[in-house]
């Protein structure tokens, strides 16, 4: 038998229907013959290489050996081959995954100067068993694109999604190609098969290429056929359309319902992949999260660990809690956690934190493995690590202190969000860095337009907890946030006259902000019914600390916690707060407030500074206009508790309590003797620092007393 005639048979064999009993005996011959091939193939010609393999493809019958030959037969007549026998050729080797470089080279080579002989399916096949073999061939691809766009629409549904999902594989961009496919697609999209379209809105969405025309004709086609979507293709296609961020509500909805029935046949990566497109695009389908998490636990051990991040940060963002899942996430992680990179380390415990869901084991690991690798994070990676430490409350200063170290060289590169999130992170777990927050400070100045007021607020705060001035930050803080103290909530609006009174700025912007706030407020009443029972308790305390009195607001703000009555529940700093804000303001209204204050005050002994509240409320209900309608059981109350926990006493505590306490009838008060005999080694300690008058003031009544 001929050279010919063995690959003629060999064609004719594989393209033949063979009935499921006969396919035993039809292999069999294929193989036989293909052993005869291989004792010939010196004598073969280029289509018969070409049609031999293609049988061999075909059928799916490997044999390594014949491959090989046909290689070493075909490299030294590959200027014999056609446009469809070069196509023919590498599509075989492609799909029965034999690698042969040498010979996609003479192929390429023999390929480009007759590219334009090329039909549709032969330029589609050529790329992609390039593609399939991860076999770079810039030159090729490109003038395959120049010769496939003057007859693109000559391309059928499978040749268009198999050579932009070619060059998508490759990473080779060709713009004019994608945009010209494209427009060939949209007339015939109703002819494209489930995988046609998966492949080819992905290929899009790699190559970052829109065309929103283009997806939204896919979103049309694809409806109507979604149950003939394997798994893959529907992650694939969510997957693109998140990625490109292309709303399509009713895809997405169709796409969950044919996912929820088939969810076990998803992959990990379709899994993870699946809801992160969800997520994105943040639509919700809470029963396909759940039965996505059903179906990632029995196999979790079998997810990368881009695939364990990607898969708990869609639930976070969805704010879907699964605490099953994220336990055997944690699980999986931990073995694994020196192949998450630096994006994955920061996106798992960020999407742990905001779901609130503890697991120390996995953070600590994260963090010894953040450490050596540090350097590779960038801005937002680096904040999101500190923000999601220091929202679990997980200390770990070897971490915050390298996290410093890496953030300083390109703090430039942080926007407003990423700074106020870092040095916030660093207040909450009460982690002093003075250089990182002087290169925040320097960095958010030239960008302070860009904050909005969460970072605002936030950002001064954090430099407030930390006792960290600058006053230029606080100046344009308080430029920035002016115009638009509006947007401000009643929280923010809270924390931003909070930390300007803490550190005593004094400036005309500054002081403009007070005024602001107050404003806005007076303005619009749903600030005081939104805010929480501390935010009331603050904004009167900064307004008192920053020197800046407005009767109008108290009374607004005084009315407002009267009406919450017994509904308030407050602790010792807070009715100290609002005891010291109210103290020299005569009105019915702040008479509510004592009252309130008189019944419901009660401490927490476990507070490290406790004495600070007891002695605002002390020198409060004391010095202040409200004296005459102090209980006397009250008062006791709060003596005894002065000196339980007079080790605790700053000079503010010891100056507030000494000078409340002047106003009582001490001669035959044995209880008051008692408080200025606890306190007297603590006034020698702190009396230089007071003020004359008040060193005066105490002093004359130690003399009084005998106990000077």
């Amino acid at each position: 038998m001929s050279a010919r005639n063995v690959a003629g048979l060999l064609n004719v064999l594989a393209k033949a229907r063979v009935p499921p009993e006969s396919r035993p005996v039809h292999q069999k011959l294929m193989l036989v013959l293909g052993e005869l091939a291989g004792r010939k193939i010196e004598d073969f010609e280029a289509r018969d290489i070409a049609m031999t393999l293609n049988a061999f493809a075909k059928r799916g019958l490997r044999s390594s050996q014949f491959f090989e030959k046909s290689a070493e037969a075909a490299i030294p007549i590959i200027r014999n081959f056609n446009a469809q026998d070069v196509a023919n050729t590498v599509n075989a080797f492609a799909k029965m995954d034999h690698p042969q470089p040498m010979l996609f080279d003479e192929v390429a080579k023999a390929a480009i100067p007759i590219i334009n002989t090329f039909n549709s399916q032969s330029l589609s096949n050529t790329v992609n068993a390039f593609a399939k073999m991860d076999h770079q061939h810039p030159m090729l691809f490109d003038e395959v694109a120049k010769a496939a766009i003057p007859i693109i629409s000559t391309f059928n549904s499978q040749d268009i999604a198999n050579t932009v999902n070619a060059f998508a594989k490759m990473d080779h961009p060709h713009p004019l190609l994608f945009g010209e496919v494209a427009h060939a697609a949209i007339p015939i999209i109703n002819t494209f098969n489930s995988q046609d379209i998966a492949n080819t809105v992905n290929a899009f969405a790699k190559m970052d290429h829109p065309q929103p025309s283009l997806f939204d004709e896919v979103a049309n086609a694809a409806i109507p056929i979604i149950g003939t979507f394997e798994s893959q293709e529907l992650a694939n296609t969510v997957n693109a359309f998140a990625k490109m961020y292309h709303p399509q509500p009713m895809l997405f909805d169709e796409v969950a319902k044919a996912a929820i029935p088939i969810i076990e046949t998803f992959s990990s990566q379709g899994l993870a992949n699946t809801v992160n497109a969800f997520a994105k695009m943040d639509h919700p389908q809470p029963s396909l999260f759940d039965e996505v998490a059903n179906a990632a636990i029995p196999i979790i051990g079998t997810f990368e660990s881009q695939e364990l991040a990607n898969t708990v940060n869609a639930f976070a963002k969805m704010d879907h809690p699964q605490p099953m899942l994220f336990d055997e996430v944690a699980k999986a992680a931990i073995p694994i956690i020196d192949t998450f990179s630096s994006q994955g380390l920061a996106i798992t415990v960020n999407a742990f934190a905001k779901i609130d869901h503890q697991h120390p084991m996995l953070f600590d690991e994260v963090a010894n493995a953040a450490i050596p690798i540090i350097g590779t994070f960038n801005s937002q990676n680096l904040a999101n690590a500190v923000n999601a430490f220091a929202r679990m409350d997980h200390p770990h200063p070897m971490l915050f202190d390298e996290v410093a170290n890496a953030a300083i060289p390109i703090i430039g590169t942080f926007n407003s969000q990423s700074l106020a999130n870092a040095v916030n992170a660093f207040a909450r777990m009460d982690h002093p860095h003075p250089m990182l927050f002087d290169e925040v400070a320097k960095a958010a100045i030239p960008i302070i337009g860009t904050f909005n007021s969460q970072s605002l607020a936030i950002t001064v705060n954090a430099f407030a907890k930390m006792d960290h001035q600058h006053p230029m930050l606080f100046d344009e803080v308080a430029n920035a946030a002016i115009p638009i103290i509006d947007n401000f909530t009643s929280q923010e609006l809270a924390l931003i006259v909070s930390a300007i009174a803490r550190m005593r700025q004094d400036s005309e912007s500054c002081h403009a902000v007070y005024s602001a706030v107050a404003n806005s407020i007076k303005a619009n009443r749903h600030y005081l019914k939104e805010a929480t029972n501390i935010e009331l308790s603050a904004i009167p305390y900064a307004f008192l600390k920053g020197g800046h009195v407005d009767d109008e607001l108290l009374e607004l703000i005084g009315i407002e916690i009267s009406c919450r009555g017994a509904e308030l529940s407050l602790g010792a700093r807070e009715w100290g707060h609002l005891a010291a804000a109210f103290m020299n303001f005569k009105s019915p209204v702040a008479d509510n407030v004592f009252e309130l204050l008189f019944r419901s005050f009660h401490v927490d002994k476990s507070d490290e500074r406790l004495l600070e509240s007891i002695a605002d409320v002390y020198n409060a209900v004391l010095a202040g206009e409200h004296f005459n309608d102090v209980p006397s059981d009250f008062l006791t109350i709060l003596t005894k508790l002065a000196m339980e926990y007079s080790s605790q006493a700053r000079m503010e505590d010891v100056r507030d309590i000494l000078i409340g306490a002047t106003r009582v009838d001490i001669r035959d008060d044995p209880l008051q003797r008692e408080l200025y005999t606890t306190y007297r080694s603590l006034f020698e300690r702190y009396r230089m620092d007071m003020s004359p008058y008040c060193r005066d003031s105490i002093n004359e009544t130690y003399e009084y007393l005998g106990l000077s």
